[in-house]
């Protein structure tokens, strides 16, 4: 079993990323046969998304130096993933929205059946915007929002301390359990992915089949659809 942990800050070891540290090593702990990969973005230096749709069509970006297409088989090949970002502007970082414009989550429901972690730190407001962004990424992307962690921490002010480590302990404890289940997705996760799924991103591709051939291929080998 195999896990995720992208950190979407542009400072490996902000806030962000002593949180996400905290819950590596929390569920190292809990499960030593769990399988654990982090990954910073910004030590990617992940290039913008160019708006070529080339990957709808191939079913890979075009642009091939900076990594981004290994990230995405390692997304689509493990069992859990844990996305963390600061907040910017009541968004994610700029690092994590190209992560989302490069990786093709939605169309290709990269995220399908996995348990999913969304981890948000901010220091005056907008933090839930934020994590908005990542959980409707997750559940748009097929995926199961298991767990969700925000905190306000102050500029100069540790991000760990006794009472946030218990939380973050029982969230953890939340998501390992979540990772043994065949199909991790709530009611509710279900609904959304299946709503977006199948009256929107489906008929549109269906529409356009001659640009999303690659898309197209990705879910016959998903088992989406038929051949």
């Amino acid at each position: 079993m195999k896990i995720i942990i992208i950190n979407g800050s542009p400072r490996s070891n902000g806030a962000t990323g002593q949180v996400l540290s905290k819950i590596s090593e929390t569920i190292g702990k809990m499960d030593s046969n769990i399988e654990i990969e982090s990954i910073d973005l910004a030590k990617l230096n992940l290039l913008f998304c160019t708006g070529c749709a080339a990957c709808y069509k191939t079913g890979r970006c075009h642009i091939q130096e900076d990594g981004i297409e290994d990230l995405s088989r390692k997304i689509e090949e493990c069992d859990g993933v844990i996305l963390g970002s600061p907040t910017y502007a009541s968004n994610v970082s700029a690092q994590f929205k190209i992560l989302i414009d490069r990786g093709h989550f939605i169309f290709e429901q990269l995220l399908k059946n996995k348990a999913c972690f969304s981890v948000v730190t901010y220091a005056n407001y907008g933090g839930g915007e934020a994590q908005k962004v990542i959980n409707n990424l997750i559940q748009r992307s097929g995926g199961a929002a298991r767990c969700k962690y925000m905190i306000k921490i102050n500029h100069g002010d540790t991000a760990l301390n006794d009472q946030r480590n218990k939380h973050i302990e029982r969230l953890c404890h939340k998501f390992v359990l979540s990772l043994n289940k065949k199909n991790p997705s709530s009611f509710y996760d279900k609904l959304v992915s299946t709503i977006a799924f199948n009256m929107v991103i489906k008929p549109y591709v269906f529409k356009n089949r001659s640009q999303y051939k690659g898309v197209i291929s990705r879910w016959v080998e998903q088992g989406l659809i038929p051949e």
